[in-house]
């Protein structure tokens, strides 16, 4: 029966493009996004009638699947950004990409659906500010640092999940719709280590400024609607179906942990007004109750920006004073167990420790993954009084996390790589550490 299915989906294509005289054209993917035990999102960028172009296939019983979602936007070319929804998935299965041509040239997209099973240890990835060149400056400026993804690719983890300024838009790529849409398909199409490492592991994005508009960019703005359609065009998160309020933001699930991906530009203020909103009155809303909702042993808030720094140096925050405390108290008067930050942007890396009110903050920092490098320790006035000592590093790098153990008893392990895969530092927290301690503090 399944040898059927696909003869006839085959001679559906076959139609379909004799009916069509522009043949499907495959311009760059796959992307793997969100996977769970029985879904999958991938994501391509084609040209023609494509949207059928691509299956996948149990490598166990041979089984194919075909999308039934998808998520599509285009540009001015007629070029296609699209994602496409797999439900009815196996857990514990391998899958594979399968495309109606076979001549198509494509990264291998193999995949593993999360077992269904007790509780295991596993890792995943993160880092920030990819600044990828694809004119010739890319063989002078950090586009040339493009390796990295190469050795993050061997860790084998999970899942990456992406901090922001995932690109850059340089210049006036960011002035319009086609610019941004192709800004992001330049850099997808020009790096072969990029395009590798994004099919191989599931990727999850939030944004930063660069990726979002101009630097230090806010809700001011004003593309800032034509970016958040190019972003969720071009990344395959798993969004709700339906959004209560615009932005880019959504929770995923894995294991114990659960990771609440939140938008810190859409709804941000100008800094200078101590009262203004970074994330916004709705998404703090959100962000509260999924919280309180939570089950999760860790519970990883992914903030663009820096969040314990009190140094007012830079993006931060910390220039966000109301908003920012008042959503500290709610987590240590809710006792919201398990709570960890993992931000980007600063152009270096290391982990912040904050005691607010009985509740132990950490703050994990990594950037650059390819962007240059900003040596704050030559900046005058800058200092980060809760900075983990040791934790400072000037290169380029990625953070990993590695939770294991029994329930009850996890334990969350912090560690920050540089860009030839060395282990640099490691931090280790109890599961039982996070959580407000209403004992005095000495």
């Amino acid at each position: 029966m399944k040898h059927l299915l696909l003869c006839c989906w085959l001679i559906a294509f076959s139609v379909a493009q004799s009916q069509n005289p522009e043949k499907p054209r495959l311009i760059t993917g796959p992307v793997l996004g969100a996977v769970t035990s029985t879904t999958a999102n991938i994501w391509i960028c084609y040209k023609g009638n494509g949207q059928t172009m691509m299956t996948i296939m149990d490598t166990a019983d041979k089984t194919m699947y075909f999308p039934t979602g998808f998520h599509k936007i285009n540009n001015s070319k007629g070029l296609s950004a699209l994602t496409m929804e797999f439900k009815d998935l196996k857990p514990g299965r391998v899958y594979k990409t399968v495309f109606a041509n076979p001549l198509t040239l494509h990264p291998k997209c193999i995949f593993t659906t999360p077992a269904d099973t007790a509780l295991e240890d596993f890792d995943f990835l993160f880092g920030s500010c990819a600044l990828m060149n694809t004119d010739f400056s890319r063989f002078m400026l950090p586009g040339a640092a493009v390796n990295i993804f190469n050795v993050m690719k061997k860790q084998r983890s999970r899942f990456m999940v992406w901090l922001g300024d995932n690109i850059y838009y340089l210049g006036k790529q960011y002035t319009s719709y086609d610019r941004m849409f192709m800004r992001n398909l330049n850099v997808r199409t020009g790096f072969v280590e990029l395009r590798e490492f994004l099919a191989s592991t599931p990727n999850y994005a939030t944004w930063d400024d660069h990726d979002y508009g101009w630097n230090d960019s806010d809700k001011h703005f004003p593309f800032k609607d034509s970016s958040l359609v190019i972003f969720k065009g071009f990344w395959p998160n798993p969004y709700p179906v339906k959004q209560p309020f615009k932005g880019n933001y959504f929770t995923f699930k894995y294991q114990d942990a659960e990771f609440f991906m939140t938008d810190d530009r859409f709804y941000r203020d100008s800094p200078g007004d101590t009262a203004g909103d970074f994330f916004g009155k709705e998404q703090i809303t959100w962000l509260k109750e999924a919280l309180l909702n939570s089950k999760a042993t860790f519970k990883f808030l992914i903030v663009g920006s820096q969040v314990l720094d009190d140094s007012y140096w830079g993006e931060s925050y910390a220039k966000y004073p109301k908003e920012r405390n008042d959503l500290f108290d709610f987590i240590a008067a809710h006792n919201i167990k398990g709570v960890i930050l993992l931000t980007g942007d600063r152009h270096y890396a290391e982990l912040s420790k904050r005691n607010w009110k009985g509740y132990m903050l950490y703050d994990f920092t990594s950037s650059p993954l390819t962007s240059v490098v900003i040596n704050y320790r030559h900046v005058k006035g800058y200092h980060n009084s809760f900075n983990v000592p040791g934790s400072l590093f000037y290169k380029r790098n990625f953070g990993k996390i590695a939770l294991s153990g029994p329930a009850g008893n996890r334990v969350c392990k912090l560690q920050l790589y540089n860009n030839t895969g060395k282990r640099l530092w490691s931090y280790d927290i109890k599961s039982s550490e996070l959580e407000t301690n209403t004992a005095p503090v000495k």
